[in-house]
């Protein structure tokens, strides 16, 4: 580094002769760390140290994390709880109902129950990769990073744009070690098993049968029989869709580096998924705040 850079510009042309020893002897010293850690190195020998460990970047391991959180949310949310209920009725002969495919889809689901995971050892699966306690927080750093972009109007950022690379960093490490076997390995069954729960609870007719007026009042009935406010189920799925789709930003972005184009559609549309799952966390979390409320003074007027 050039001396004069470290000499106040008001010294430069009559400087003390402690000044300029002072700026030279910080330029020489800038020498000094390298000398010390080749002499040390030398007189210690050659020294192997394990390669840091980095997360699993493949396109089949990244490509599982969005799916497996769709299916984590659907879950939360009691969609896979409430096609075993649904199909257990149906095979019991309490739901007589004419379906579409004459309750085919109802049969095999109930006929491969024992095929699947069961809900606690999903519950146990899908934890490992997504345990509230941490990854829940790096995901809503890496929601507000978004957002933050919003209201560049179409310009770069670069302090944002760093902290947004850093959040998606810290999530994509955290993700990265805990979907490698058995999360990687179910992945497939899991998606299969939430695609054939949301079939199997989508006919109208079977939600008339129920006397509820969409598909989200029927996941629901069992929460309202429970004495569980309304809504849940539907503001879980929505934040699980918008919380996959960022996701999917994240696998299909690592391998650039997290870069963004302030002016394109993808990082607008992002930027709204984002904002949706902050959105839908805040609305989950004051229900749950008041329903805990509600049952306290219940417990108190009964005591």
């Amino acid at each position: 580094m050039d001396s004069a850079i470290l000499v106040p510009a008001d010294l430069q042309q009559d400087a003390c002769e402690e000044a300029v020893a002072l700026a030279l002897g910080l330029q020489e010293a800038q020498e000094w760390t390298p000398q010390i850690l080749t002499m040390a190195l030398a007189s210690l020998g050659d020294i192997d140290l394990p390669e840091p460990a980095v997360p699993p970047l493949g396109a089949q391991v990244l490509g599982a994390l969005p799916t497996l959180y769709w299916v984590y949310g659907l879950d939360q949310a009691g969609v896979l709880k409430a096609a075993d209920t649904v199909a257990g009725l149906w095979a019991s002969g309490a739901i007589q109902v004419a379906l579409p495919d004459h309750g085919q889809a109802l049969q095999q689901f109930w006929r491969t129950r024992r095929q699947r995971l069961a809900a606690g050892e999903r519950a146990q699966l899908l934890g490992l990769v997504f345990d509230a306690r941490d990854f829940e927080p790096a995901l809503r750093r890496l929601c507000v990073a978004l957002v933050a972009m919003a209201d560049n109007a179409g310009q770069h950022d670069l302090r944002e744009e760093v902290g947004l690379q850093q959040a998606a960093a810290d999530l994509l490490e955290l993700c990265g070690r805990r979907l490698e076997g058995a999360p990687l390995a179910g992945a497939a069954d899991l998606l299969a098993h939430a695609r054939a729960a949301v079939a199997v609870l989508s006919p109208r007719v079977l939600q008339t049968a129920f006397a509820v007026p969409d598909f989200y009042a029927l996941v629901e009935l069992s929460e309202r029989a429970s004495g569980a406010t309304g809504g849940r189920a539907r503001r879980l799925a929505t934040r699980a869709q918008a919380g996959a789709a960022v996701l999917r930003w994240l696998a299909l972005s690592a391998a650039s580096g997290f870069a963004v184009d302030p002016q394109g559609a993808v990082l607008q549309a992002l930027i709204g998924d984002a904002q949706r799952w902050l959105m839908y966390g805040e609305a989950l979390a004051s229900a749950a705040a008041a329903g805990d409320a509600h049952e306290h003074r219940r417990v108190a007027a009964a005591a």
